[in-house]
């Protein structure tokens, strides 16, 4: 769970919460238990507009943020030896067709990882909790606790490969070449 504050300023300019809720609606994957993607904002666009809210909630699965916006999520991966000797290639193809993104998995015989994956956004990440490992194309980043990570659009997968999970909060960009 995730206690999100959003605040604005009143027609006088005062600044006030104008909400405090829990956000409890993560997407899973059934195919790796213990897996969840929170959802926490979205804007549509940059610059973006801060005088009301948006729908967060329309777009929760989307992988990719919009044309022009961007999204922010915290995920939770559970230990890959917990779920990586029973996935299939369906259970992925499964996984990213829900997202709208079939395109940006790149999971065959002899890849990396099942969620070997690129997709165009500016991601800037933050390890919360816990242990992963980022696997690239050439070389592989174990990262720990407070390690930040600035992913510009490359093949990538997420392997965690300790007895515990790891949360991650990702703010991912919508980028260009």
């Amino acid at each position: 769970m995730v206690r999100r504050i959003v605040t604005i300023d009143t027609t006088d300019g005062k600044s006030f919460a104008l909400s405090d809720q829990i956000l409890d609606t993560p997407l899973i994957d059934p195919a790796r238990p213990g897996f969840k993607r929170q959802r926490v904002w979205l804007t549509q666009s940059t610059p973006a507009k801060i005088d009301h809210i948006e729908d967060v909630d329309a777009k929760s699965h989307m992988l990719k943020p919009p044309k022009g916006g961007s999204m922010f999520h915290f995920y939770t991966f559970p230990p890959d030896k917990s779920w990586i000797s029973t996935i299939t290639a369906q259970q992925v193809r499964s996984y990213y067709q829900a997202l709208g993104l079939l395109q940006a998995s790149l999971y065959q015989d002899g890849v990396k990882h099942p969620y070997y994956q690129k997709v165009k956004s500016l991601d800037l990440c933050v390890v919360l909790k816990g242990e992963i490992t980022l696997i690239l194309d050439k070389t592989e980043v174990h990262l720990k606790k407070n390690d930040s990570i600035v992913q510009r659009g490359t093949a990538h997968a997420w392997s965690n490969r300790s007895d515990e999970e790891c949360i991650i909060a990702i703010s991912s960009h919508d980028a260009k070449e």
